[in-house]
Parts: C-alpha cells; sequence; structure tokens
C-alpha cells in the first residue's frame, strides 16, 4: 500500500492547476538513506561501550598518522577494560604518539593489559617494572603465549667481515665496565643470576650505530639487556671496512664473580 504522506498533493497546487489547466508533476517519493559506512557503524559501537570496535577505530586512525585522535580512541577501549586497548595506549605513551611520552605511564598499561590477558604486554611490562618483579610478568607472558619466549638461534656470522667483527669485540672489551654495571644492579636482587645477552647491531659506513635489536636477553631479567642496548646505543666504532652499512652479530655472558 503506497504511504499516504508520500503521495499528498499541497490543496492550493491543486488548485493551481485545475484553473491553468497546466499539469502539475506529482512530488516524487524521498531518496532512501545511504547505508552506513563501517567507520559509522564501528564509532557508534564505540559510544555505546564495545571496546574493541574503540580500538578498530583507534588502529584507522593511527594508520592514517591521525595519532592523536588514535590515543583517545585507544584511551576509550581501555577505560572500557579493553586489554587490547590498554596495549595500544601504553605503545603510545612509550613512543610519544600523539601524547606526550610517558615511559612510567606506559609501563602501568602494559600492566593492566598484561593482566587482563595481552601476553605480549606481559613481556614489554616485564621490561618496565624491573627485579624481582619482573618475573612473574615474564611467567605470565611466556605461560600465555609460548612463541615470545622461545629461545632464538645463534647469530649467524655469514657474510659478516672478520675485521668488522674483530672491531665490534675489541670496542665493547672497552666498555666492559658500562656492561657489568647493567648486570650487578639485578644481580644485587637474585645473588644467583646468570645468563647471555646477544644483539645485531647495525653500523653505517662511518661506524655510527643506526640500529641495534636484542636477539637473546636473560629471561629473569630482562632489564640487563635494555641496559647493555642503552651502552651500544652511546658507543662509537671504527669505520666498517666495505664503508656501507653491516649489521654484526655480537654477545655478553654475565656470571656472578667469585
Amino acid at each position: 500500500m503506497w504511504s499516504s504522506r508520500s503521495r499528498q498533493v499541497p490543496l492550493a497546487t491543486a488548485v493551481l492547476s485545475l484553473v491553468s489547466g497546466c499539469a502539475v508533476p506529482m512530488e516524487s517519493e524521498s531518496e532512501p538513506l545511504p547505508p552506513p559506512s563501517a567507520y559509522d557503524v564501528l564509532t557508534n559501537r564505540c559510544d555505546g561501550g564495545d571496546g574493541a570496535a574503540c580500538v578498530e577505530v583507534g588502529t584507522q586512525y593511527r594508520e592514517l598518522g591521525e595519532l592523536p585522535l588514535a590515543a583517545a580512541y585507544f584511551r576509550r577501549a581501555c577505560d572500557l577494560a579493553n586489554p587490547f586497548g590498554c596495549a595500544a595506549l601504553a605503545r603510545a605513551w612509550d613512543r610519544g604518539e600523539g601524547v606526550e611520552r610517558d615511559p612510567t605511564a606506559a609501563t602501568s598499561l602494559y600492566v593492566s593489559a598484561c593482566l587482563g590477558g595481552h601476553a605480549s604486554s606481559c613481556i614489554s611490562a616485564a621490561a618496565g617494572v624491573g627485579a624481582p618483579d619482573s618475573i612473574e610478568f615474564m611467567r605470565r607472558g611466556c605461560t600465555a603465549e609460548p612463541a615470545l619466549c622461545r629461545p632464538r638461534p645463534e647469530p649467524s656470522l655469514t657474510g659478516v667481515d672478520p675485521l668488522d667483527q674483530a672491531n665490534v669485540v675489541l670496542v665493547m672489551a672497552a666498555r666492559r665496565d658500562d656492561l657489568r654495571n647493567c648486570y650487578r644492579r639485578s644481580l644485587a636482587q637474585r645473588l644467583t643470576l646468570r645468563g647471555r645477552v646477544a644483539l645485531e647491531i647495525a653500523i653505517s659506513g662511518d661506524g655510527r650505530v643506526r640500529a641495534a635489536a636484542i636477539v637473546e636477553n636473560i629471561r629473569e631479567a630482562p632489564e640487563v639487556g635494555a641496559c647493555v642496548l642503552e651502552v651500544i646505543g652511546n658507543t662509537a666504532f671504527a669505520p666498517t671496512i666495505s664503508g656501507e652499512l653491516a649489521v654484526i652479530p655480537w654477545r655478553v655472558q654475565f656470571e656472578p664473580e667469585r
């Protein structure tokens, strides 16, 4: 049945039509509204208290480079007790993405995300809280997602110039006191602590450290690796033999002093 509203003709128009003998076109029916976009659906769900939808909206804004808006949606998700939202907001605080960088706030959020079941946040929380609490967070993360803590294979020396490798070994030997201090701070909490830290160091042709990554760390004390990484970042090496970027594997073993 047609709607009476959609077929009504104003009385004045009808009278004018009869008097003038002119045909007056009937009013057309209203065009149907376009369906809501995926963005509209997600924002409506977020407004309705769906934390996962808030995370999705925040992720889209982050991919578009709208970092303050992304952080705002991640905060809403975290306020709704969504661990993925807390983890994303922690990353924003940790990196200063859309908010002022605040590692302390980031660690607190990583802890919240970890307790909510976000496994990789447990590993980040462990690095932030330090010993002895780091042990429990590492245990949680590794139990929930064992792949996060699976031992990595030995760094391959294939393709590395032996002279570049020797340069790194000699320069880091000169930093042994700084490296030892990284270990001593954690050793004071656990007198039997021992283990190895292995890294890959990207050194530019002029000897500057362009990047460094931990490939093996002391599971019970991840803060040791973070400290070693900071030492390496402040170290100057000799220019590489090729004059181009070289990635050099390097490792150090820590044992209690006798």
